[in-house]
């Protein structure tokens, strides 16, 4: 009787955390919109989260990209030869690519890089007690820290998605009509608009994107906020944000994805 008394115990205890979590989190993004109005006075934190966002995620994009486009194309040839006109295949490969891989690919590595980075960060600055002597002063720790953060993800998602979805066809490209000679290039060209929809791009390159950056930050942001310990907290936060990021990324992607049905 005890240990059912204490497993549900835990249980609750676990479920009440998690809802005063997700309340926490919301208000956190709430008091993040407010902070729009002040967007001109924090440019410089603005365009300096820019800029590591850039500078930190493209090696990693760049490399993921290109081979996402070069398994995509190896599993669709296999998978398809004889079975469907090569063209389809293309137009499956593209499809999936724009909308689903690139994206969720990206969101998850980038959820284990910038949300682990701005976690430690943050954590950092909490546990020197930096977040502290901000309060102290004009300055709103949120306008401050998470403001920037969050915007510069809604801005470098969709760009760096972008970039990625446009290197991982030309990989395919390559792939498929230079190296194996499996496809003409104008059947696929042709494979690729088969069926094309302007909205599958912008909700491939923009929306998802988009969303997932913002969430990638927000909960990096959070848990850097909670965080208490000393080192070892900081990377307890690390992990704690990378692990809901990227549970949050997968979620977020079926029900996205819902749109398209």
């Amino acid at each position: 009787m005890m240990v059912k008394k204490n497993f549900f115990i835990s249980l609750g205890e676990k479920g009440i955390s998690f809802f005063i979590s997700v309340y926490e989190i919301t208000i956190l993004f709430l008091n993040s919109i407010f902070s729009i109005r002040k967007a001109w006075f924090y440019r410089r934190q603005i365009i300096e989260q820019i800029y590591h966002f850039t500078m930190e995620t493209l090696p990693i994009v760049l490399i993921i990209s290109v081979f996402v486009g070069l398994g995509s194309t190896v599993q669709g040839i296999y998978q398809s030869s004889g079975i469907v006109p090569r063209s389809c295949t293309i137009n499956v490969i593209f499809k999936s690519t724009i909308i689903e891989l690139s994206p969720i690919i990206l969101s998850l590595v980038l959820a284990g890089k910038i949300g682990a980075s701005i976690a430690a960060e943050i954590g950092s600055m909490k546990i020197t007690e930096q977040i502290d002597a901000l309060e102290i002063t004009p300055l709103d720790p949120t306008g401050f820290l998470v403001f920037p953060r969050i915007l510069a993800a809604i801005i470098m998602m969709p760009v760096i998605t972008i970039f990625a979805n446009f290197l991982a066809m030309f990989s395919s490209f390559f792939m498929s009509t230079v190296l194996t000679e499996w496809i003409s290039p104008y059947e696929f060209l042709n494979g690729m608009r088969m069926g094309f929809r302007s909205f599958e791009i912008i909700f491939g390159n923009i929306i998802k994107p988009g969303i997932f950056g913002v969430f990638v930050a927000l909960i990096g942001c959070y848990y850097g906020l909670k965080t208490a310990g000393g080192a070892r907290g900081v990377g307890k936060s690390a992990t704690n944000a990378v692990v809901l990021s990227a549970i949050v990324i997968v979620i977020l992607d079926y029900y996205l994805g819902e749109l398209l049905l």
